[in-house]
């Protein structure tokens, strides 16, 4: 009888049916691995953006400089005024300085410059850099050309002949031809000049308007010349 019963119980699974332990196993999920090339379509993905990005930033690039050359194209063309009264401006100057500066100065253009020579004895002593006082009307009338135009740039120099100078003030010419030079500015600065338009230099006798071959050339070389120079804004 438990023969029986034992078969009994086993021949009650019914031939092909799976036991339930093993049909619960296989309820379960499995991971699904993804496919070998899905990296390589992220990184395809990535590329195509960058791209993307790439090309929207040249055509704001291209649109940006078509939109300059259309405002410099439409701009009004720049004003050629101020070319053309640079010479008329340095015309006008020319004939103010020589109304100011009487017959014993020269007044020479020099490319865009216009340099006044003042011989010695107009302005010093022989040997000496203190102005005379009778030069004072002169230079105020050229300090009244100066302050009409702010713009104007001033350079004063001073030279002398080849003659040595061997005083207790002055161990050479160049040292006389800078005091020259110093004290003329200064006098100008004691009319109203401004400092910042004026330059001061000495030449010695390293330039000479002529040979020092005789006493009347060493004469003309011995001078001081103011030098005017307009800016573009005074232009």
């Amino acid at each position: 009888m438990p023969n029986a019963a034992l078969h009994q119980t086993a021949g009650d699974e019914a031939p092909g049916r799976v036991p339930l332990k093993k049909a619960a196993g296989s309820l379960r999920f499995r991971k699904k691995t993804p496919p070998t090339d899905a990296g390589n379509e992220i990184w395809l993905l990535t590329l195509t953006d960058v791209f993307m990005l790439l090309m929207v930033c040249f055509v704001l690039l291209f649109g940006l400089s078509l939109q300059k050359q259309k405002e410099i194209a439409a701009a009004p063309p720049a004003p050629a005024a101020s070319a053309e009264r640079a010479p008329q401006a340095v015309d006008t100057l020319e004939k103010e300085l020589l109304a100011a500066a009487g017959r014993d100065v020269t007044v020479e253009r020099r490319a865009t410059h216009i340099v006044l020579t003042f011989p010695e004895r107009i302005l010093f002593d022989s040997g000496q850099a203190e102005v005379k006082g009778d030069a004072g009307p002169l230079l105020e009338q050229v300090a009244a050309v100066i302050l009409s135009r702010p713009a104007l740039t001033v350079a004063v120099h001073g030279h002398t002949d080849d003659r040595p100078i061997h005083s207790r003030r002055y161990a050479s010419n160049w040292e006389l031809s800078v005091d020259r030079a110093t004290q003329v500015a200064r006098a100008l600065v004691g009319m109203g000049i401004e400092p910042t338009q004026l330059s001061i230099r000495g030449f010695g006798q390293d330039r000479p308007l002529t040979a020092n071959d005789s006493d009347e050339n060493r004469m003309k070389n011995r001078r001081v010349e103011i030098q005017f120079s307009l800016s573009p804004a005074g232009a």
